[in-house]
């Protein structure tokens, strides 16, 4: 197996289509069971006709499992770098807004881990990188 080769084998590989099929899930939750998904995410809605928000973050999670998943199947272990080192704010911004506006701030954690998981992930990702271009 040669030092560029990226798939299967690899554990990063892996530890990608973990996030992907996150967000894929994530997604899809959000348009089937938006109260159920909001409440997870840690803002509980007040009103349910609220739910177009829901709905605009289960576009966002979609979108981002696809544009992943695309990345995955492309072998793009470069533009999965950039990807998670990018994405990383999301989750940490998703953390502040749980501890900031939330009663329950319990869930900012999986958010805070998300951000800490796309750092390591995206770590390992360079450090692949580096050695395939050596």
């Amino acid at each position: 197996m040669s030092k560029a080769y990226w798939g299967l084998k690899s554990l990063t590989f892996w530890l990608v289509g973990v996030v992907t099929l996150l967000m894929l899930y994530l997604g899809v939750r959000g348009f089937v069971q938006p109260i159920g998904a909001i409440r997870d995410y840690g803002l509980p809605l007040h009103d349910t006709a609220d739910n177009n928000l829901v709905y605009i973050k289960a576009n966002r999670d979609l979108f981002i499992g696809i544009f992943l998943l695309a990345l995955m199947i492309l072998r793009m272990r470069k533009a999965l770098l950039v990807a998670m080192f990018t994405s990383i704010l999301m989750p940490a911004i998703d953390a502040i807004l749980v501890i900031s506006h939330a009663a329950d701030t319990t869930p900012s954690w999986i958010h805070i881990a998300s951000a800490v998981y796309g750092v390591v992930i995206g770590c390992m990702l360079y450090r692949e990188e580096q050695r395939a271009s050596t």
